[in-house]
């Protein structure tokens, strides 16, 4: 809200400067005067930035803007961010950017919508020299929670073989979820709740998903939870990538306690149950309902499980049941 104004400094304005529609039309033209000399101030800042940064910084041919991260290469449309510039109606959020592997530029690259957050009054191009440095040090960016396109993208890219990625995501997990790799059978293993223990292994030819494991206290061995949880699951969104099955799980067993088909893969929440007395008792209160149906159970997406992961659900609910009452 616009303060009000000293009525005696507007009066002795007056006898000084002019009338009043004088002055406030030189407050008006004094800030977008600022505004442009902020914009000249930044495009000094993003230049030196790209000087400073010459052997990872290059124009092309055609004027886009070479990055070379730690993770990948990135080609920058510099065309669409200056018209964005120079016309802040259409300025709403960035187009997307070229992403090459680190080994070399290649002729069809994958790409991938990176937004920067804003922040109010910021000048235009202190957006963009934000942007080209995230780029510039995607090692720590790309774990961003606003960075999943890119993260997505670097994942088709390398997958999870030992690439690029490796250090950065190694620590990342290691200090989220106690999680280490072993890149040499290909697992990763991490902690979930109650004392439990998840293992993924990544490295199946014939499989399109993971093969997920889980280790109860006190075990020493492995308990089978699914082989290719592509296939065995009614591919809930909690499950449909490794960053969010590990997320996850990471939760689990304590989140299924809710007992809620909607918060994860019914068939993952059952298959646990069966082994875990806890989420079994409070699972099986459902299930004696009078108005219990599998097929009254939805996917994610609002429809009604497939007829063959309705059979798999009646299955383990008998499991449950049996394990409830044992």
């Amino acid at each position: 809200m616009e303060e009000p104004l000293d009525m005696d400094e507007l009066f002795d304005d007056i006898l000084h400067a002019g009338t009043v529609q004088e002055i406030r039309r030189s407050r008006m033209y004094n800030q977008m005067i600022g505004v442009a000399r902020a914009a000249e101030r930044v495009s000094h800042l993003v230049m030196t930035i790209v000087e400073q940064n010459e052997g990872r910084m290059q124009l092309d041919e055609n004027g886009q803007l070479i990055i070379v991260g730690n993770l990948g290469i990135y080609r920058v449309d510099l065309g669409s961010f200056m018209s964005k510039f120079a016309n802040p109606f259409d300025y709403n959020s960035f187009d997307v950017v070229e992403v090459h592997p680190k080994s070399g530029l290649v002729e069809e690259p994958k790409t991938a919508c990176v937004q920067v957050q804003p922040q109010k009054n910021m000048p235009a191009y202190d957006l963009f020299a934000g942007y080209i440095l995230g780029l510039l040090n995607d090692e720590v960016t790309w774990l961003q929670e606003s960075l999943s396109p890119l993260r997505r993208t670097l994942f088709q890219i390398y997958g999870l073989a030992r690439s690029p990625l490796s250090p950065s995501m190694e620590q990342h997990f290691a200090d989220s979820v106690n999680g280490s790799f072993n890149f040499n059978n290909d697992s990763f293993m991490f902690s979930g709740t109650n004392g439990w223990k998840w293992r993924l292994h990544f490295g199946q030819p014939l499989a399109k998903g993971f093969e997920l494991e889980y280790q109860k206290p006190r075990q020493t061995w492995w308990n089978l939870l699914f082989e290719d949880h592509e296939l065995e699951s009614t591919g809930h969104y909690t499950i449909s990538g490794f960053f969010e099955t590990v997320e996850h799980l990471s939760q689990c067993p304590r989140l299924l306690k809710d007992v809620n088909d909607w918060a994860t893969d019914p068939i993952l929440l059952r298959k646990v149950a069966s082994d875990y007395p806890p989420v079994a008792k409070l699972l099986a209160g459902r299930l004696t309902d009078d108005d219990y149906d599998p097929s009254n159970i939805y996917t994610f997406y609002d429809e009604p499980l497939e007829e063959k992961h309705q059979a798999i659900v009646q299955k383990l609910d008998e499991l449950v049941l049996q394990r409830a009452h044992a």
